[in-house]
C-alpha cells in the first residue's frame, strides 16, 4: 500500500539478523527509501489505485470530506507505544479493556459480549456460511445437552480455528483535490491465515453436562491491522496465501523472530495442552516457529515464545504444527527448518520432563519444502519432503512472502523420505517415491523384517492448497477444479532400513539439498529487481539441474490402502507407531446439489485399512464437521482389554441451514450420534488440530 507507510516496529521487534538479507540491506539507502515513501504518501490518487488493485482489500464507501492533510504526518508508532513492556508486565486490563470501542460483527472484532445468536433458516445453505467472522464467548456457559454422555467421560477438549477473516478500516483518499474518508476491508486470503478462535469444552459424563467458552486471541493484532491497513508478518511462514497490502519496505524494516505481545502473533494451526519443559498449560502453534501460551481456563494469551528461546539449537524459520508425542519415552518431538546460505536444515529435537531444555536429535539437509507433518516409530523419525519447494533458492520465503507465493510444485521431482535413527541420533537412510503432496501423516509402524510402513493422506500435486483460498470457500462456484482435489491414503514401504543404512554411509549418498551460495545470491538480486521465475521456468531449471540425481536412491514400494477420500485423520493414540486397523476422518458424501457437490468435506467416516474401505459414516444435510477427535474408553482394570475402536468421536459441526454450530458426540465404533449440544454462536469451520486432555 504505497500511500500509507506502515508503522515501524520498535527495536525489540527488529533484533533478528537474517543472513540472507543483511548483505543486501547494507547496500540500501534508507534515506532515499524514506524520501520515496514520503513522496508516495503525497499521491493519494495513485494510492487509491494501488489499494483497489490488491486482492486483500476492498474499497467500499466514501463517508465524509475533510480538509487536506499530509498522511505522512500520522504517527503509526503511537499505537505500539507500550510494546517495549515485558510480556509478564502486561496487565489484563490493557489486553481486555472494557473501554475498548463497541464495534459490530461486520467491523471484524467483537470486543464486548453480545446476546446469544439465534439460529435462522438459510434458504440456499452451503459451507460458505462457515467462513465468516466469529464472535467469542469468554464466559463459561453450560450447554443444553440432547442425549447422554458416557459416564466415564471426564475431559477437557480444546479446539482452534479461524475467528477473524475480515477487518474494516478507514483511510484517506483524494477526490477532486480534496481528501475524503473511505471504508475498506482487509481480508485474509486463505483458510490457514485467519486470526484464531479458541474453544474450550468441559465434559462431565457423571452429570451429563458440557460447559463451553471461547475467545478470540489476537485482538491487539486486529487493531494494528486496522491502523496499518494490512498485515506483513515480521518473519517467514506468517501467511499461507494473503496479500499483505504493505509495501516492499516493510519486508526490509520488519525482521523479527518473536512477537512483542501475546495477542499480536496469530497461532491457529494447532493447539496442545502439554509440551514438556515449557511453563504453562495450553499452547497454540502456527506454521512459523511460534508458540502462544494461553491460560487454559479463560483462554487469555499470556506470552509468545519461539523454539530457539527454549534452546538456541532449535533455530529456524518454521516448525511443524503437528508435533509427535511418544507416550512410552515421554518425548515430545518436533523440528525447526533453518534456511541458510547454501542449504536448508531440518533440526529435529525432543523435549521431556526429565530434559526440559530439550535435546537436538539430528539435523537433515534437504530441499526447502513445505512440511506440515512427519511420523515417528519407536526407533525412527521419518521426514517426508514433497517436491513442493521454495522458489528463488528460498529467498522469497525468507523475506516473508506467503507460502503459496514462495513455493512451486515440481511434478518431475521425487518425494523423498529421510529416515532418522532416534537412538543413533543421525540420518541413516533416504528413500524416494513418485511426486505427491500431503498435509497429514496417518501413522507409521515397523515390521519384523526391518522395514517401515508409512501411511499418508496423499494428493497428486498441490492443487488442494490453492483450492482452500477464502474466495473459493466463500463462493463454491469459483473453485477450480470444481471439486476438491482427489486424495487417498497411501502406504509407503521403506524396506531393509539396516541394510540401506550401511549402503547409505558407504556410498556417502547425496540428496538434492537445494542450491549453492551463488544460486541464492543471484536469487536475492532477482527478487530485488522483480524478476521471478514462473512455475514453468522453475520446472525447466529444476529438471536441468537435477536430471538423474535421484537414480541411486532406493525407491519405496507403495499401495493405496484407502481409495476413498479422508482428511484430518485420527487414530487411537495407543496404536500410534504400531500396527493398527482403523482410522477416522472427514470425507465427502454426495449432496445432490451441483453447487456444493464435492467442494467441502461434509461427513465423518471410519475406515478399515485392512479391508481398504469405509465401514461407517455420519452425515446430515447441510452440515459440515471440523476435525473429529477420538477419545478412547478408559480400561476399567488390568483385565479389561479395550478394543482399538472403543471410544467416542467429538466434532464441532456447522449447521449451514440454521447458520449456527453444534457439538457432536459419536460412538466411534458405529458412528451413531449419542449426544449433541447447540453452541451459543457460529464457530467457523477449521482445518486445525484439536486436543483432548484428561481431567485430573
Amino acid at each position: 500500500m504505497s500511500a500509507n507507510q506502515p508503522g515501524v516496529e520498535s527495536a525489540q521487534e527488529t533484533e533478528h539478523h537474517d543472513p540472507l538479507t543483511s548483505s543486501v540491506l547494507e547496500d540500501i539507502d534508507f534515506a532515499e527509501t524514506d524520501k520515496l515513501s514520503t513522496d508516495a504518501s503525497l499521491h493519494f490518487a495513485e494510492s487509491q489505485t494501488n489499494l483497489l488493485g490488491t486482492d486483500a482489500v476492498n474499497e467500499e464507501i466514501t463517508i465524509e470530506s475533510v480538509a487536506p492533510t499530509h498522511e505522512a504526518e500520522i504517527d503509526y508508532a503511537d499505537m505500539s507505544a507500550d510494546d517495549d513492556q515485558p510480556w509478564g508486565d502486561e496487565a489484563d486490563d490493557v489486553l481486555y479493556s472494557e473501554e475498548l470501542p463497541s464495534i459490530s460483527l461486520a467491523d471484524a472484532i467483537p470486543y464486548e459480549q453480545k446476546e446469544e445468536e439465534q439460529p435462522r433458516t438459510i434458504t440456499d445453505p452451503t459451507h460458505s456460511e462457515g467462513f465468516v467472522n466469529a464472535r467469542d464467548h469468554p464466559d463459561a456457559t453450560e450447554l443444553s445437552v440432547s442425549g447422554e454422555l458416557p459416564g466415564w467421560l471426564q475431559r477437557e477438549h480444546f479446539t482452534i480455528g479461524p475467528g477473524t477473516y475480515d477487518i474494516k478500516f478507514t483511510r484517506k483518499i483524494e477526490v477532486d483535490g480534496h481528501l475524503e474518508s473511505a471504508t475498506s476491508t482487509f481480508t485474509f486470503g486463505h483458510w490457514f491465515d485467519s486470526l484464531p478462535l479458541v474453544n474450550r469444552f468441559d465434559f462431565n459424563g457423571s452429570t451429563n453436562t458440557i460447559t463451553y467458552r471461547s475467545r478470540l486471541t489476537s485482538k491487539r493484532l486486529v487493531e494494528k491491522i486496522r491502523d496499518r491497513h494490512g498485515y506483513a508478518p515480521p518473519h517467514p511462514a506468517g501467511l499461507f496465501k494473503t496479500d499483505s497490502n504493505q509495501t516492499i519496505l516493510v519486508k526490509f524494516l520488519k525482521s523479527a523472530t518473536k512477537a512483542s505481545k501475546p495477542d499480536c502473533e496469530p497461532c491457529a494451526a494447532s493447539i496442545s495442552t502439554y509440551i514438556p519443559g515449557v511453563e504453562g498449560k495450553l499452547f497454540a502453534q502456527n506454521h512459523a516457529n511460534h508458540l502462544q501460551e494461553l491460560d487454559p481456563f479463560d483462554l487469555k494469551p499470556t506470552r509468545v515464545l519461539c523454539w530457539n528461546e527454549i534452546n538456541p539449537a532449535f533455530r529456524g524459520y518454521s516448525a511443524s504444527p503437528n508435533a509427535q508425542y511418544d507416550a512410552v519415552t515421554g518425548e515430545w518431538i518436533n523440528y525447526t527448518m533453518e534456511v541458510g546460505y547454501q542449504s536448508t536444515r531440518y533440526h529435529f529435537f525432543s523435549l521431556s520432563d526429565r530434559d526440559p531444555k530439550g535435546t537436538l536429535i539430528a539435523s537433515v539437509i534437504a530441499s526447502t519444502s513445505y512440511v506440515h507433518s512427519f511420523a515417528i516409530t519407536p526407533h525412527y523419525i521419518i521426514l517426508a519432503v514433497f517436491p513442493f519447494t521454495a522458489q528463488m533458492a528460498g529467498v522469497k520465503f525468507a523475506w516473508n512472502e506467503s507460502i503459496l507465493d514462495s513455493f512451486t510444485f515440481h511434478n518431475s521431482e521425487p518425494t523423498l523420505f529421510y529416515v532418522i535413527s532416534r537412538e543413533g541420533q543421525q540420518h541413516v537412510a533416504t528413500y524416494r517415491a513418485d511426486a505427491c503432496f500431503a498435509f497429514h501423516h496417518v501413522n507409521a509402524f515397523e515390521d519384523d523384517n526391518g522395514g517401515i510402513h508409512l501411511d499418508i493422506v496423499c494428493y497428486s500435486d498441490d492443487t488442494i492448497a490453492h483450492q482452500l483460498t477464502t474466495a473459493n470457500l466463500r463462493d463454491p462456484k469459483s473453485m477450480s477444479p470444481a471439486h476438491l482435489a482427489r486424495h487417498e491414503i497411501r502406504r509407503f514401504y521403506l524396506a531393509n532400513i539396516q541394510e540401506e543404512s550401511i549402503s547409505f554411509f558407504s556410498n556417502n549418498s547425496v540428496s538434492h539439498a537445494g542450491s549453492t551460495i551463488s544460486d541464492r545470491a543471484s536469487s536475492v538480486w532477482s527478487f530485488i529487481k522483480g524478476r521471478v521465475s514462473t512455475p514453468k521456468e522453475a520446472d525447466i531449471e529444476s529438471d536441468s539441474h537435477s536430471s538423474g540425481w535421484a537414480a541411486a536412491i532406493p525407491k519405496a514400494a507403495e499401495e493405496v490402502v484407502l481409495p476413498a477420500p479422508l482428511e484430518l485423520p485420527q487414530v487411537n493414540g495407543s496404536v500410534k507407531g504400531h500396527v493398527y486397523n482403523f482410522v477416522w476422518g472427514l470425507s465427502v458424501a454426495p449432496t445432490g446439489d451441483s453447487n456444493t457437490e464435492g467442494k467441502m468435506w461434509n461427513c465423518i467416516v471410519k475406515a478399515n485399512l485392512n479391508t481398504k474401505d469405509i465401514v461407517a459414516t455420519w452425515s446430515q444435510p447441510y452440515c459440515y464437521p471440523s476435525e473429529a477427535s477420538f477419545i478412547p474408553r478408559p480400561a476399567r482394570g488390568p483385565e479389561d482389554l479395550v478394543d482399538e475402536d472403543d471410544g467416542i468421536l467429538v466434532s464441532v459441526v456447522l449447521d449451514a441451514q440454521r447458520a449456527t454450530s453444534f457439538l457432536l458426540v459419536l460412538d466411534a465404533n458405529t458412528l451413531q450420534a449419542i449426544c449433541r449440544a447447540d453452541l451459543p454462536h457460529l464457530v467457523p469451520l477449521s482445518f486445525a488440530r484439536s486436543h483432548i486432555k484428561a481431567l485430573k
